[in-house]
């Protein structure tokens, strides 16, 4: 038996906001953090960076939750869709 590194890097686009992008617009109430987010990752396993999907979760994730409760709280306005 050998190991294996089996992951994701993600590919769903986000913006600053970590609101998942199609067509370069965001589409309203989503939002993505963590693996299934595009990652800084490089190619392979030969471009996994340790810890990369834990930081990613944790920073895009407070970043989609600030960003959401202030669009619940009607200080911005969400963003529409195509």
């Amino acid at each position: 038996m050998t190991g294996a590194l089996f992951h994701t890097q993600g590919g769903l686009r986000v913006n600053a906001h970590a609101q998942v992008l199609r067509q370069g617009r965001p589409i309203p109430g989503l939002y993505a953090a963590g693996g299934s987010a595009a990652g800084i990752s490089g190619h392979g396993a030969d471009g996994y960076l340790s810890g990369n999907g834990l930081l990613c979760a944790l920073g895009l994730g407070y970043i989609a939750g600030h960003h959401a409760s202030r669009i619940m709280a009607g200080e911005e306005f969400p963003a529409t869709a195509r």
